[in-house]
């Protein structure tokens, strides 16, 4: 397994150099990018309403805010200087995500959302293959009131339908996350929508954090099996806490490590374990450090 970390666990105003040498420094051997998308910035400053996005955003460190990032209308050379700058600091992209996939979920109710949505995937996809990151995450997208669980399940089949071809060509994985969606809360469930493309680059961004409130994460991960496992996500939950505010650092929550661990290894996994936490508010060079050193104990290095 390899360790990686996720673009959000640094200040957004860092410069790139920064941030891959600091990579470098603390044995990190991926990292995983964030593509911002301005017209997703617009559209929550203009709907308060969208709460929950807000509060995702918050619990990785991600804000509303332009920053550094790669933008989807960044040029190639841009792109191609991220990619070369992350080479050079010995570091491998682990995966591409946009927190924008949340806004634009590829199961809205909208027709025209939903192909902005997979216009984003898209491009995610073409991003990948030009920084050389195995994976892109994919949002399946989040049922309400208004959006009827079936609906949703048949407008992800015929987004997946779509995009399937397009990742096989650029050999890229669409990685689906198991977020907070009301959604394929189920490992069955999630393992038979996978199955259904038969394809080694449909699988899943498993995050142990995540499931917690619904399920065990090493149950999850041997049911889904080393095919299905793209990446792996990295952040702990506290069960007394029990809603979006209860994400936090490693081995300050209620994950299972070691029959996490010991999962991975039945399961003989060897992708990126990517950690996905906030920056530290008050040192965020030392949060790196701790990163690191924790998941040196998780991986038996420590």
């Amino acid at each position: 397994m390899k360790k990686a970390i996720n673009q959000w666990c640094f200040p957004s105003e860092w410069s790139w150099e920064r941030v891959f040498g600091l990579c470098e420094e603390a044995g990190f051997q991926g990292i995983e990018l964030c593509i911002d998308y301005p017209p997703f910035f617009e559209a929550m400053r203009s709907a308060p309403a969208e709460g929950l996005i807000a509060e995702i955003a918050k619990s990785v460190g991600s804000s509303f805010a332009a920053s550094k990032a790669l933008r989807f209308d960044s040029p190639q050379e841009d792109v191609a200087r991220v990619a070369t700058l992350a080479q050079e600091h010995g570091l491998g992209v682990s995966s591409v995500l946009t927190i924008a996939q949340f806004h634009y979920s590829l199961v809205d109710e909208d027709p025209a959302i939903r192909s902005t949505g997979i216009d984003l995937v898209r491009r995610m996809l073409d991003i990948a293959a030009r920084v050389g990151a195995p994976n892109v995450l994919c949002v399946p997208g989040v049922v309400t009131s208004r959006i009827c669980y079936e609906d949703a399940y048949r407008r992800l089949e015929d987004a997946i339908g779509l995009l399937k071809g397009e990742a096989e060509d650029r050999k890229v994985g669409l990685g689906l996350e198991n977020v907070w969606g009301r959604f394929l809360y189920s490992p069955l469930e999630m393992r038979a929508f996978v199955d259904a493309f038969a394809s080694p680059y449909v699988g899943v961004h498993f995050d142990v954090g995540n499931v917690m409130q619904y399920g065990h994460p090493d149950q999850w991960i041997r049911l889904l099996g080393k095919r299905r496992l793209l990446s792996i996500h990295l952040k702990d939950y506290l069960e007394e806490i029990g809603n979006i505010r209860a994400f936090t650092h490693l081995f300050q929550g209620n994950v299972p490590w070691d029959r996490v661990m010991e999962a991975l290894r039945h399961v003989a996994y060897e992708g990126y374990l990517i950690a996905e936490v906030p920056p530290y508010p008050f040192a965020p060079e030392e949060g790196i450090w701790d990163i690191s050193r924790k998941i040196d104990i998780l991986l038996g290095l420590g």
